[in-house]
């Protein structure tokens, strides 16, 4: 995943990703270190198409507009999403967008499948192309039955949460499964016992004490049950909310874009 640095909101968003398929060791010369004088050319194409898509897209004050479709995954985005709408509703009043939830099934949020326009995801998708903005990151929790002998603990480690059992989402394609069930941290099966599509699904499985699951720290403030408590995982990265698109939406999702990237920037700084 390369991360370019863009201009203000006036041209193109901050925080720009694009996604490819594989990765690089650290020390190989086109690690992530390496990618911002190796991949200045394609950030510098891609800067000024999407500032000129910005251009082209407020410019067209009198001519119809194709609405913009808006996918989420359920639980991604729980405090950017009702902003991020509401902002851009204000800015482009006479621009039509609707938007749909996905459940686990497609983490993609209808993007592997040109479903909608654009989605707030939640990272990795393994979806190679895509252009996205990072909305928000958040803590990794571990999702247990109030009575569990962790749920009184006030983090835990990596090494304390592999050998529950879990409670994992149904198989879909790409990594997306995967990185819940922090499949790479393990060195044999994860010790999957149920699987769930939603979050009404996976917390009834935990407040039944059938396992625990992995979640994102807002899930915990918004979809609290009870029954059920949440406890920091402090030594696993912070996972990220993203807003992405193929790149052939560009012209249509830039405002959006931009939008998002001011957003962004407020939450940060609240």
């Amino acid at each position: 995943m390369y991360s370019l640095p863009l201009a203000s909101q006036t041209s193109a968003p901050e925080a720009l990703v694009m996604t490819r398929p594989g990765s690089l060791p650290e020390d190989h010369p086109l690690s992530n270190a390496a990618l911002p004088s190796v991949f200045a050319g394609l950030a510098s194409q891609i800067l000024t198409e999407l500032a000129a898509a910005i251009k082209t897209v407020r410019s067209m004050t009198a001519a119809p507009r194709r609405t913009l479709k808006l996918g989420y995954t359920i639980g991604a985005g729980l405090e950017v999403v009702p902003r991020l709408l509401r902002t851009y509703q204000e800015r482009q009043s006479d621009a039509g967008i609707e938007t749909e939830e996905f459940d686990f099934t497609d983490p993609s949020a209808g993007l592997r499948d040109n479903l909608v326009t654009a989605a707030v995801v939640r990272p990795p998708l393994g979806l190679a192309g895509l252009v996205s903005v990072e909305l928000a990151t958040e803590r990794l929790v571990a999702c247990l039955p109030e009575d569990h002998p962790l749920a009184a603990r006030e983090s835990l480690s990596v090494a304390d949460v592999l050998p529950e059992p879990i409670i994992a989402a149904p198989v879909s394609p790409g990594p997306w499964r995967d990185y819940w069930i922090l499949t790479d941290y393990r060195s044999g099966p994860p010790p999957v016992v149920a699987e769930a599509g939603t979050l009404d699904a996976e917390m009834h499985l935990v407040s039944r004490g059938v396992g625990l699951s992995i979640t994102s720290e807002a899930v915990g403030l918004w979809y609290k049950r009870p029954g059920v408590t949440f406890v920091p995982i402090r030594d696993l990265p912070r996972c990220s909310v993203s807003l992405a698109w193929w790149p052939q939406d560009t012209g249509l999702v830039a405002e959006l874009a931009a939008v998002a990237n001011e957003v962004r920037e407020k939450i940060a700084q609240a």
